[in-house]
């Protein structure tokens, strides 16, 4: 009986002790991968490491309204400037409406009609107006009445012709809005990397046309820990460096200059309490390629705000 408690006792010894190697393992393995994720530098920077490069500039152009595409200028790859016409749309009838308006929007002949019958009117009522004058009720009074009454109507007829003068004029400028939305412009300088339909295709309101994106700035994506996120502002610089994995290029000795443009208004429970982050670099010669990782330093804030924002939460 007494070897068998002694067996029991010196098994769960042994339960005990692997228990806590194990907890001590994995706090130390947490620790490491917090350690990995996020490093400060006392004094100094904040190091985030796993960092991913992402594009900013990246949209996929539609059609504004249906209709056949009557061409798509650039192909996949190829360069584009801001504000260039790269695709567009059949619009034979709106230009067809447009010379009809124009014609409208440039003829006053109304306007111009319109003032001469007025002073005609006033002529004819100021003369009828005299002879009752020198002569008393030469002229009825009904007829005086009638006069006036064709005087204030050559006042209305000039306000309605030019009423619809200034009609036929927002007319013109709808018809040229119809047709700038037949256009599909450039948002920015950039590279075509998908093309979806080709000219002589149907489309319709918001079909996909063309993919393009802008590698002159990137953003580098990272977490920081809840305690270090005191330490720096929406604008403070940052330094870049890429960490391509597998392999060891000279391109990652460089360094790349940015700033926060952005921290998370949320807590995210990765290793323990972190917040997202991400700094706007430039990337003039297009060596920063989205998916790349990338160490990120986050400068010291020199302005103080952040501190002054800590020890009033911790009052």
């Amino acid at each position: 009986m007494k070897l068998n408690s002694m067996k029991t006792w010196f098994c769960l010894m042994l339960l005990i002790g692997s228990s806590l190697i194990l907890t001590e393992n994995n706090l130390e393995a947490e620790n490491q991968a917090k350690d990995k994720s996020v490093t400060t530098v006392p004094g100094s920077a904040i190091i985030v490491n796993e960092c991913r490069i992402k594009l900013i500039d990246r949209v996929i152009l539609g059609s504004d309204r249906p209709g056949v595409l009557e061409y798509v200028e650039p192909n996949e790859g190829e360069q584009i400037k801001k504000g260039q016409v790269i695709a567009a749309l059949k619009s034979d009838s709106l230009k067809a409406s447009r010379k009809t308006a124009e014609k409208r929007s440039s003829n006053d002949i109304e306007i111009r009609y319109s003032k001469t019958a007025k002073e005609t009117a006033y002529v004819e009522l100021e003369m009828n107006l005299e002879i009752n004058r020198r002569v008393p009720n030469a002229i009825s009074t009904l007829d005086i009445k009638r006069l006036e009454l064709n005087a204030k109507k050559s006042d209305l007829q000039i306000e309605q012709a030019e009423l619809e003068f200034a009609m036929s004029k927002l007319q013109l400028a709808e018809i040229d809005s119809q047709l700038e939305e037949t256009k599909i412009l450039a948002p920015f300088d950039g590279i075509v990397t998908k093309k979806f339909r080709s000219t002589g295709e149907v489309v319709r309101h918001g079909d996909e046309v063309l993919e393009v994106v802008s590698t002159k700035r990137v953003k580098v994506e990272g977490h920081v820990n809840i305690e270090d996120s005191w330490k720096f502002n929406v604008g403070t610089p940052v330094e870049v460096q890429l960490e391509i994995h597998g392999v060891r290029l000279p391109i990652e000795d460089d360094t790349f200059h940015g700033k926060i443009t952005y921290i998370d208004v949320e807590v995210e429970p990765i290793h323990g309490k972190t917040i997202r982050v991400w700094a706007e670099v430039e990337n003039l010669e297009n060596i920063l390629k989205a998916g790349y990782m990338a160490t990120m330093k986050i400068l010291p804030d020199k302005s103080g705000k952040k501190v002054a924002q800590e020890t009033s939460a911790k009052k």
